[in-house]
Parts: C-alpha cells; sequence; structure tokens
C-alpha cells in the first residue's frame, strides 16, 4: 500500500510538472493575470484550482472501481469529449467576461464570471480533472489494477492529485499576477492587459471547441 502511494504521489509531481503543466498552464497563467490581483490571492487562486481537480480525480477514482472495461467504454469517451466541450466554452465566457466587463449588457449578465475569480478557477480545475490527457489515462487504468476497494481506488487517485499540486505552475501564476498588478496600476496598461488577456483566453477556449469538433 505504502508503496503503492509513494508512487502515485511521485507519478503526479512528475505529470503535474510535464503534461498538466503544457495543459494547465495557458489558461492559468492568463486568467490570473487578467485579475492582476498581485502574489498572494493568484497563488490562493491556484489552490483553489487543485482543489477542483482533486475533487475529479476522486470522482475518477470511483470510476476505476467500476473497472478497466467501464474506464475504456464507448460512454466514457463521448462523456470526457462532453466535459471538454464544455470546458472550452466556459473558457470562451470568462474571456469574453475579461475584456467587456460591466460595459454591456453582457457583461452585466455574466458579471458573476467577473466578480467570482476564486470560484471560476475551481470550476474549471474540476472541468480539467474531468477530461483526462493520456498519461492521466495511464493512470487510471494502473489505479483499476492495484485498487482492490472503491476507498482505494479513490484515495490512490487523490494521492495522485496531491502530487500535481507541486507544479512548477504555482510559482508561473504567482508571478503572473504579481507583474500584471504592478503593470496595472498605470490606466493605459491596465486596459491593454485586461483586452489581450481576454482575447487570448477566448483564443484558448476556441481551441478546446474546435478540436471536439474536429474529432465528431
Amino acid at each position: 500500500m505504502i508503496e503503492n502511494l509513494s508512487y502515485l504521489f511521485l507519478s503526479g509531481i512528475v505529470l503535474g510538472s510535464g503534461p498538466c503543466l503544457s495543459f494547465c498552464a495557458p489558461f492559468l497563467i492568463i486568467y490570473t493575470a487578467a485579475q492582476k490581483k498581485g502574489f498572494g490571492p493568484s497563488l490562493y487562486s491556484y489552490s483553489v484550482f487543485s482543489l477542483g481537480r482533486l475533487v475529479s480525480y476522486v470522482f475518477w477514482g470511483f470510476v476505476c472501481a467500476l473497472g478497466a472495461a467501464y474506464l475504456q467504454s464507448e460512454t466514457i469517451s463521448r462523456y470526457t469529449q462532453g466535459v471538454y466541450f464544455a470546458l472550452g466554452i466556459f473558457i470562451v465566457l470568462l474571456g469574453i467576461a475579461t475584456c467587456l466587463g460591466a460595459k454591456s449588457f453582457f457583461g452585466k449578465t455574466c458579471a458573476f464570471l467577473n466578480k467570482g475569480n476564486i470560484h471560476n478557477v475551481g470550476v474549471a480545475g474540476f472541468l480539467v480533472g474531468l477530461s483526462p490527457c493520456l498519461p492521466l489515462f495511464a493512470m487510471l487504468n494502473y489505479v483499476v489494477l492495484i485498487a482492490k476497494s472503491p476507498l482505494d481506488a479513490m484515495m490512490f487517485l487523490l494521492v495522485f492529485g496531491l502530487g500535481t499540486v507541486l507544479s512548477p505552475l504555482a510559482i508561473l501564476v504567482a508571478v503572473s499576477g504579481k507583474v500584471t498588478e504592478v503593470l496595472s496600476r498605470n490606466e493605459k496598461m491596465k486596459h491593454i492587459v485586461q483586452y489581450v488577456s481576454g482575447g487570448i483566453l477566448i483564443f484558448l477556449g476556441l481551441r478546446i471547441v474546435f478540436a471536439v469538433i474536429n474529432k465528431l
């Protein structure tokens, strides 16, 4: 048991510094930069994002307890594509809300996207965890083999998720928040950061949306 937990924790660190970093970094760095909150709040946002992802990993632990056949079924494949599509739409909405703020009807109707920074990153983390990459799918299949009960599977994925939290992304997110906080002391730069960050978020979201559409 201890050996398996240690392996999964170390695997989480490796995955969080590799594939997970390349997938999560563009969105999370740009989004925290758009918030212009500084070092501490940006690091807190990263923690909430990681918590949302941990919750989804525990869910995957439950799925693993159902067996490899269910994990590799067509139903799960369609489900992950649907979640991936929802993640793309969510990021696009965040980008639009970032650009518009409360200056338009749309901005007012989506004000919760601007005001709920912590809720947003938590939801994003949860959706990211529910749309696993290939290395994570490999880890899920490994958990199927070693877990002796549903509780084991959920605990294994929780420990794995804790490993992914120890990522260079935490530092990158905190630094981006601090840099944009300093830049935004100038009103002109504040607007530039707002529109550029929003535009990049829209682009990232649309990439995800079209990637799903192309697979249909």
